[in-house]
């Protein structure tokens, strides 16, 4: 094992969370790394073979992409709860009473409490916004079509999380021979090669994506659609999978809005006010606020910036205090009309304004672990009694 270290330089403070997340992608060989606040670098350790060279060009250009946020990052605060909460290893817990089995990286599989408080979450989402909105149950496939993330944009702004889907060439020697090679030598990475088909379709890494290319050539007239799905979403994270946190493979509700623009930008609005109520009645350690997405473009700046003085994405992110860091639980997000041009959908013979709001189920619920505990009995009253009365039992 190799180690490095990289001084990050005169990068401020609201990017260098991004900067640490985005070395996970720097380069190959990249067993584990952290931000040292002390000394200011980035410290990595390297398997065997890395090319210490390539890795330091590599991180110096990101801490350079980060840097450079001449437009700066406005920060607007919304909402902010401090409760009482443990500092314990919720991840731990759940592991060693099998409420949680990870199985592969960034694949989990829930039981117990930890599955009924995600079917508690999904019912709470459902009795409050979905009845509010009165939106429309919609089921989606878990892949979508390359063609579609390209004309939403996936790949020029987040190339790193794709996972694309793929299958054997049908070609009878090509099937015959590696279904030999596996039962001579077991599965193995190298029996892929030269005998996979072109590529046409990823897993899904959001919800909302297919709602737009369902709708396309729509003209809502005077009319407007909400609609709801709950997707198995797959996003690479690379090296920054080690618990609950972040997932390879998670759960998303949306609701998505998309018509007129007076009646989008209401919606959102009202969506908010019932995620800031939520969190109130729940007791949650959480706060509100402005937020950008990872970009993991050399224009990250440009796009980040104007993300959060338009206040397009705003986040509540609960605290987990084993971690000393929080995480988004909730995401709110305008798009403008941005899907509307790109799908051809209109409203009143205008391109349609659409947004969404979403949930991580699995973070939400380990976040809820890590704040209170495993034991019910010590949850703030309106949580369990929430909990007891969706789920039928606790």
């Amino acid at each position: 094992m190799k180690t490095l270290h990289v001084h990050v330089g005169e990068v401020d403070a609201e990017s260098l969370g991004q900067l640490e997340y985005a070395v996970a992608f720097a380069a190959d060989g990249i067993k584990r790394h952290s931000l040292n606040l002390e000394t200011r670098t980035i410290d990595l350790e390297l398997d065997d073979t890395a090319d210490e060279v390539v890795v330091r060009r590599n991180v110096v250009a990101l801490i350079e992409r980060y840097r450079s946020t001449e437009f700066g990052l406005p920060s607007k605060m919304f909402f902010e709860q401090r409760t009482e909460v443990l500092n314990f290893d919720a991840w731990g817990e759940l592991r060693d009473r099998r409420w949680a089995t990870m199985v592969g990286d960034g694949h989990v599989i829930l039981r117990g409490l930890a599955a009924r408080l995600v079917d508690a979450i999904d019912a709470k989402i459902c009795e409050t916004f979905v009845k509010e909105f009165g939106a429309e149950h919609e089921r989606y496939p878990a892949t979508i079509r390359s063609e579609t993330l390209d004309r939403c944009n996936h790949f020029t702004s987040f190339p790193e999380h794709v996972d694309f889907v793929t299958h054997l060439r049908s070609d009878v020697s090509n099937l015959k021979a590696f279904s030999e090679d596996c039962r001579s030598h077991g599965w193995r990475p190298e029996h892929h090669e030269g005998r996979m088909a072109e590529h046409s379709y990823a897993i899904s890494p959001s919800c909302c994506y297919h709602c737009y290319e369902g709708m396309e050539g729509s003209d809502l007239e005077d009319s407007s659609r909400v609609v709801t799905t709950v997707v198995g979403c797959h996003r690479y994270e690379g090296g920054n999978l080690a618990t609950m946190s972040r997932l390879r493979a998670f759960t998303m509700r949306e609701v998505i809005w998309v018509g007129h623009p007076r009646f989008v930008i209401t919606s959102r609005h009202r969506a908010d006010e019932l995620m800031v109520s939520w969190a109130t009645s729940w007791g949650l350690h959480c706060t509100f606020e402005t937020a950008n997405d990872m970009f993991f473009t050399d224009d990250f700046s440009v796009k980040a910036s104007f993300q959060r003085q338009q206040e397009a994405k705003r986040e509540l992110r609960m605290l987990i205090p084993q971690e000393s860091r929080s995480i988004s639980v909730f995401s709110s997000n305008f798009h403008s009309n941005t899907f509307g041009k790109a799908f051809h959908i209109t409203a009143g013979g205008r391109p349609a304004a659409s947004a969404c709001v979403g949930w991580g189920y699995e973070r939400m619920a380990y976040a809820i672990f890590s704040q209170f505990g495993l034991d019910p009995a010590l949850w703030p009253e309106a949580l369990r009694t929430d909990v007891e009365r969706l789920t039928g039992g606790l």
